[in-house]
C-alpha cells in the first residue's frame, strides 16, 4: 500500500518544481489528478456504455478520456506556461463539451446532469475567479438555452419542468458557493504572497539604508559563487568602512550618524552600476559585490566611490560634514573560500586604515 501510495504521490506531483510559484504548482497538481481521474471514470463508463450498445455516448466517453491523458501529456511534455494554458483549455473543454452531451441525451436512466455539479469548482480553480466566473455564467446561458428551448427541441430526453428549474437553480446555488470559496482563495493567497514578500524584504535588507543586509549580502554573494562556476570569470568584494564615525556619534549623537549612513549609502548605489550590490555589513561598515569584476577594476571603482564621497560634504542642520572612508578589495575567483576572500578584503581595509584612513587597499597590497 505505501508503494502504491508513493507512486500516486510521484504522478502527482510531475512538474511541480520549488522554483515555479505555489499556485502553479497547486495547478499542475490538480490538473494531473483530474486528468488521471478523467481517464479513469470515462474509460470505466465508456466500457459500460459499449457493453450497452450506446455507440454514441461510448465514443465520446471513450474520446473524452484521450482528451483527458493528452491533456497530461501535453503539460508534461511543454512544461511551460502555454502548455499549463493547453492541458487547461483541453480538460475544461472536454468537461463542458461531455456535460453538455450529458445534459442533452440525459445519460444513463436521466443521471447524466447530475455530473454537472463538477463544472463550477473544477472551471474557477483552473480559470480562475473572474474568467472562471464567465465561463461558468456562459455555461449556465448554454444550460438554459438547452434545457428551455421550445418544445424541448435540443434535448433527445425528457426532463419534467420542475427538474429543469431546480437542477438550473442548485447548479447557480453551487456556482455562487465555489465562486466564493475561490474569491476567498486567491484573496488569501495574495495576502499571503505579499506578507511573504514583505518578512522577506524584511529579513534581507537594512532597515535604515535599505540595503541588503549581511544575510542579504550572502545570499547575492552565493548567486554570484555559482554564476562563476559557470563561465569562469572572476568578482571582486570591497569592504568599506566610514573614517571617525564613532566621533561624528560621540560628537553630533545617533541621529545624525544615521542620516550620514543613509546619505552614504544612496550616494555608494548611485554611483554603481545596475548590476553591483553594495550592502550595510554592520555599523559603519558596507560591502560592494562586483560581478564580472577583476581586481584591479574594483580598485578602480573603490577610487572612484572613494574620490566622490570625499568630494561631496554632508549638510546636516546647517553643519557640514566632511565625510571619507577606507576601502579594501579582493578578487573571488573559481578555488577561492568566501572565508578567505572576506578575511583578506578585511585586512586591507584595516591597512587602509593603519596607513591614514580614506585610502583603497587590494588584497595584492598585503604582501607588500
Amino acid at each position: 500500500m505505501s508503494k502504491l501510495k508513493r507512486l500516486f504521490l510521484t504522478f502527482i506531483n510531475r512538474g511541480t518544481h520549488p522554483q515555479l510559484d505555489e499556485d502553479v504548482n497547486r495547478r499542475i497538481m490538480v490538473v494531473n489528478l483530474f486528468s488521471v481521474v478523467g481517464v479513469t471514470i470515462t474509460c470505466l463508463l465508456g466500457i459500460r456504455a459499449l457493453t450497452e450498445a450506446s455507440w454514441i455516448l461510448a465514443a465520446l466517453l471513450l474520446l473524452s478520456t484521450l482528451l483527458f491523458a493528452s491533456a497530461h501529456i501535453v503539460q508534461q511534455t511543454m512544461k511551460n506556461q502555454t502548455g499549463r494554458l493547453i492541458s487547461m483549455i483541453v480538460l475544461l473543454g472536454c468537461l463542458m463539451l461531455l456535460m453538455a452531451f450529458l445534459l442533452v441525451t440525459g445519460g444513463v436512466a436521466n443521471t447524466g446532469p447530475l455530473w454537472i455539479y463538477t463544472v463550477p469548482p473544477v472551471t474557477l480553480f483552473f480559470a480562475g475567479f473572474k474568467r472562471g466566473l464567465m465561463i461558468v455564467c456562459a455555461f449556465i446561458l448554454l444550460m438554459v438555452f438547452i434545457l428551455f428551448s421550445p418544445h424541448d427541441a435540443l434535448l433527445l430526453t425528457v426532463y419534467s419542468p420542475e427538474f429543469k428549474t431546480r437542477l438550473l437553480l442548485s447548479f447557480m446555488t453551487i456556482t455562487f458557493l465555489s465562486a466564493f470559496y475561490e474569491c476567498s482563495r486567491e484573496t488569501t493567497y495574495v495576502r499571503a504572497v505579499s506578507l511573504r514578500e514583505e518578512f522577506e524584504q524584511q529579513a534581507l535588507h537594512d532597515q535604515l539604508t535599505q540595503l541588503p543586509n549581511r544575510r542579504g549580502a550572502y545570499a547575492h554573494i552565493d548567486q554570484e559563487s555559482r554564476r562563476i562556476q559557470r563561465n569562469g570569470r572572476p568578482f571582486s568584494l570591497v569592504l568599506a568602512d566610514i573614517d571617525h564615525f564613532k566621533s561624528i556619534n560621540d560628537q553630533f549623537g545617533h541621529s545624525v550618524g544615521d542620516i550620514i549612513l543613509q546619505r552614504v549609502a544612496r550616494l555608494f548605489v548611485d554611483r554603481l552600476r545596475a548590476q553591483d550590490v553594495v550592502a550595510r555589513w554592520g555599523g559603519e561598515e558596507f560591502l560592494f559585490i562586483l560581478p564580472d569584476t577583476p581586481q584591479a577594476s574594483a580598485a578602480f571603482v573603490a577610487e572612484h566611490l572613494r574620490t566622490a564621497l570625499e568630494a561631496q560634504p554632508i549638510v546636516i542642520n546647517g553643519h557640514t560634514h566632511n565625510v571619507s572612508a577606507s576601502f579594501g578589495v579582493c578578487e573571488f575567483n573559481q578555488d577561492a573560500k568566501l572565508d578567505r576572500v572576506l578575511s583578506l578584503a578585511d585586512t586591507a581595509l584595516y591597512q587602509a586604515k593603519r596607513a591614514g584612513r580614506n585610502k583603497v587597499t587590494t588584497s595584492s597590497d598585503l604582501s607588500d
